[in-house]
């Protein structure tokens, strides 16, 4: 469905076949440019509040639509159209050209949505939550190394927590509730809200660690090294960081589309 009754579809994207790698990033940039826009352009500023009033839905924001618009892309390409269109701040409105006028409305609107149906996402999201679920163990196990001391190299190991670090045990716990949700003969309605909530802030808080944990590797000027020793923590991190942030954030969305049908807002 598009994002707000006052707009029309989404353009649909472009094809990425026969592209290199800089023109599927362009591709993907230029798509959601045409699309949304800096609010700063039209959207009406409260000052006393200290916010943008989005009247037509928002604010957007690239990870949300960059990952399931161009399914053929890879991870690396997503994450780089994301950083590029996020340079620019991370929140939108849809372009100007979108807002309906008053006498149209979306129902006379043809919709186009570049996400596949629900239903086929739900069974990505069976797949993605194994991808996240593979990498939590491994985590806990490199983690369980280092505390016992059998990691050979442990000293190596991040010498203090990264702030945020969630507990890695629920978010397996949510992965184990998700599947039974998703193993549901009628789970696009009768699926628990309450599990799906759970999940979507348990994944976040994950992602976002993932993405610190990176961030101090790259910072510390420690990422080559970490990448060699392979088996340490920053080094995970950093070698998996692509593919962790894509089936996260990917399970995300969809989440929020789940929700979206079992408990819409309006």
């Amino acid at each position: 469905m598009p994002d707000h009754p006052d707009l029309s579809p989404l353009s649909n994207p472009p094809s990425l076949a026969g592209l290199d790698e800089e023109e599927r990033i362009d591709a993907m940039v230029d798509w959601f440019n045409e699309n949304f826009e800096d609010p700063a352009q039209e959207t009406p500023y409260n000052g006393r509040e200290g916010g943008y009033l989005y009247i037509h839905g928002g604010p957007y924001e690239a990870q949300n639509y960059i990952i399931d618009a161009f399914p053929d892309a890879t991870a690396e390409e997503h994450i780089e159209a994301i950083d590029r269109i996020d340079a620019e701040g991370p929140n939108y409105a849809p372009a100007g050209h979108r807002v309906l006028a008053p006498e149209e409305h979306y129902e006379d609107v043809e919709p186009s949505d570049p996400r596949p149906p629900l239903d086929y996402r739900l069974d990505q999201l069976s797949l993605q939550i194994g991808t996240i679920g593979k990498h939590v163990e491994e985590i806990i196990a490199i983690k369980r190394r280092a505390e016992t001391g059998v990691a050979g190299i442990g000293h190596n190991l991040p010498p203090e927590p990264i702030e945020g670090e969630p507990d890695l045990n629920d978010v397996l716990e949510s992965i184990r509730e998700l599947r039974v949700e998703l193993a549901k003969p009628d789970r696009e309605n009768t699926a628990d809200v309450a599990v799906i909530e759970k999940a979507q802030g348990r994944f976040a808080g994950f992602r976002a660690w993932i993405d610190a944990l990176k961030a101090k590797a790259a910072s510390s000027m420690i990422e080559g090294a970490a990448k060699a020793a392979g088996t340490l923590l920053f080094g995970y991190a950093v070698e998996h960081h692509a593919e962790i942030y894509t089936a996260v954030t990917g399970a995300i969305t969809t989440m929020g589309d789940w929700l979206h049908l079992l408990a819409p807002m309006f």
